[in-house]
């Protein structure tokens, strides 16, 4: 084998890894009420230089360990909706479906952290988290947008816990997509899936289980 297709798979691998890392959602303007008292902190992706400033009347510890997590689907009524793929009829129903495709996506994420459950119309949690929130952007076009916000509630203390925006999609992502973006198609899917993710990978404390040991501890 050549040096030259010796470098074809590290090639792709590597163009592959830049893709994947266009396409994703970021949190930006945050609101965290704290674990164990009402005093809450607000931050910004723009305040402190990128950095985050905390003051609360518990030490800033935030709340975990919910009992159960309940999904009520995030409302879409007043968001900015843009559907490419079909027509304006079926942009209609997207819209409405967009929601009930988010809470599923959402639910087999912070699963993880807790039994996770949706809500039907008339119901109400008695314990552990709710999940709510609005879209405000749902864009499929190349490249496409998502935004909204999300409000995590502790039903047990009847309190607002966590609070954040959230904004992303395909950005610079090139037309034939990667394994986090559609690319030209149905580019709103992977950003629904690649949001609920990244909630959970906000209300996580350790996802990728950095630092944990699969052996002995370390000799003196």
């Amino acid at each position: 084998m050549t040096d030259q297709e010796t470098m074809k798979p590290l090639i792709a691998l590597i163009t592959s890894l830049l893709l994947c890392s266009c396409a994703d959602m970021r949190v930006t303007r945050t609101q965290v009420a704290g674990g164990g008292s009402r005093g809450g902190v607000s931050s910004d992706s723009k305040d402190y230089g990128n950095g985050v400033h905390m003051i609360t009347a518990n030490c800033g510890v935030g709340a975990y360990g919910p009992k159960a997590i309940y999904i009520r689907p995030f409302c879409i009524d007043t968001a900015v909706f843009h559907d490419d793929m079909g027509t304006a009829g079926e942009a209609v129903i997207r819209k409405a479906l967009t929601p009930v495709q988010f809470a599923q996506d959402l639910k087999e994420q912070l699963e993880k952290l807790a039994p996770a459950r949706i809500l039907k119309d008339d119901e109400t949690p008695r314990t552990g988290w709710l999940v709510e929130g609005e879209f405000t952007v749902v864009d499929s076009a190349h490249p496409s947008r998502l935004a909204l916000h999300v409000r995590v509630s502790d039903v047990d203390r009847g309190m607002v816990v966590y609070e954040f925006d959230m904004d992303g999609g395909s950005h610079g992502q090139w037309h034939w997509g990667s394994v986090r973006s559609a690319g030209h198609g149905r580019a709103v899917h992977f950003d629904l899936e690649n949001a609920a993710e990244r909630i959970y990978l906000v209300l996580e404390t350790n996802p990728f289980k950095y630092g944990k040991r699969t052996h002995l501890a370390l000799e003196e």
